[in-house]
């Protein structure tokens, strides 16, 4: 019996934010890309799961874990069983979302991921949102800046349009001041509506491809969302319910989309409802902002010193870094999957007969964030890849394996 094929761990991004703040205006942006498939995992404080039917619209079967804040649960099962379930590879799912509820501690889910991932997911950042005008009252009410910010990665300040023009700026700045007191390396950008650049969060594709090619889009459509246990075996109905997983009638391979018109239909009437309404607003001071991204690429070995160096001390504007990189280790080569957001820095180590199978394939990593100079960050990059340090890179990459295995 031939080994199961390796695929690399899937991301998991938390969305954190205070209640009415604009998570679900953020999620529902985000899994309107047409590229990703995004599995994703709302979690609503109270029985009534009111964020479930906001997102029904952009998926087709909206479930959730109810009845509780995940970070204060008794049991925390649900949670880890709906991300194992989500990590199934068959699933080919390129990330995984956890809109927490409005409650959350960042911190503590942001440990909740990191202790169970096991390479089987890992946490790819936190994006926590914030009301530009209940900020101060809400979230940041000491004269000491939030803990949460020390686990955020990206603090997205949403719902501009309610400020004069000319004060969205300075309000945008005001916040990134408090925030960099606390975590200077985080990400603060400003939104109307949660209309983030979906590439600065997440990879198209990646599921379906060798962990070494690039991210290259290529037009999937689906998003699945799983409730806390795992997903339906069945439907209440009768029918049988959408798991992404191949039927036995499929070809060998095939993922099934699983996707019902009706929600087509409300995807394009919640886009031109938002259409709609960004066409009566005044969005001077409020550009929506396309992520940058750099790759540089350098057949054979790298210096795994100089790339820790780098992703340790991402440049300012980097949000993350993806790739897969070759080092020596002896007279053989190896081959590790790296994925940095902010100062969460995750690797994993490609078993030797998936490397094989690259055939001496180029090492790679890409740079993506807001506001950096492209040409600075190429240079830099491309300087530690190749340097010569005298290090041991090759611990500090088996360190960070043995960390999240």
């Amino acid at each position: 019996m031939s080994p199961k094929p390796w695929t690399p761990a899937v991301p998991v991004i938390l969305l954190t934010g205070f209640l009415g703040a604009g998570k679900t205006s953020v999620l529902n942006h985000l899994l309107r890309d047409p590229d990703s498939r995004v599995g994703v995992v709302v979690n609503d404080f109270g029985d009534l799961n009111v964020d479930a039917g906001l997102v029904a619209g952009q998926v087709d079967e909206p479930v959730s874990i109810a009845g509780g804040c995940v970070c204060c649960l008794s049991d925390t099962s649900a949670l880890e069983g709906a991300l194992v379930s989500l990590a199934d590879p068959r699933l080919e799912l390129d990330a995984i979302i956890v809109e927490a509820s409005g409650i959350a501690e960042p911190l503590t889910l942001a440990r909740m991921v990191s202790q169970w991932g096991r390479h089987r997911f890992h946490l790819a950042g936190v994006v926590d949102v914030v009301d530009v005008l209940m900020h101060g009252e809400t979230v940041d009410t000491d004269s000491l800046p939030p803990v949460r910010y020390a686990a955020t990665t990206l603090v997205v300040v949403n719902k501009l349009d309610a400020l004069p023009v000319d004060q969205r700026a300075a309000a945008v700045d005001a916040i990134r001041r408090r925030v960099h007191q606390r975590n200077p390396r985080v990400l603060v950008t400003g939104t109307v509506f949660g209309r983030l650049d979906p590439s600065l969060l997440l990879d198209t594709g990646d599921r379906r491809r060798t962990p070494q090619a690039p991210a290259v889009p290529d037009g999937s459509t689906a998003a699945e969302v799983v409730e806390g246990e795992a997903s339906r075996a069945g439907a209440d109905d009768g029918e049988a319910a959408y798991d992404g997983v191949a039927e036995p009638d499929s070809s060998p391979g095939e993922v099934v989309q699983g996707e019902l018109p009706v929600w087509d239909l409300l995807r394009q009437e919640y886009s031109e409802r938002e259409a709609a309404a960004l066409a009566s607003l005044d969005l001077e001071g409020v550009p929506h902002r396309h992520a940058l991204s750099v790759t540089v690429r350098r057949p054979g070995l790298v210096d795994a010193d100089g790339v820790m160096d780098f992703v340790e001390d991402l440049p300012g504007g980097v949000y993350r870094v993806k790739g897969t990189i070759a080092v020596a280790d002896g007279n053989r080569t190896r081959r590790f999957v790296v994925q940095v957001v902010g100062p969460s820095v995750y690797v994993s180590a490609v078993p030797r007969r998936a490397a094989a199978q690259d055939d001496g394939a180029e090492s790679a990593l890409v740079v993506i964030g807001e506001d950096f100079d492209e040409a600075v960050v190429r240079a830099r990059l491309a300087a530690a890849m190749t340097g010569t340090s005298a290090g041991d890179g090759l611990r500090r990459l088996e360190r960070y394996v043995h960390l999240h295995s």
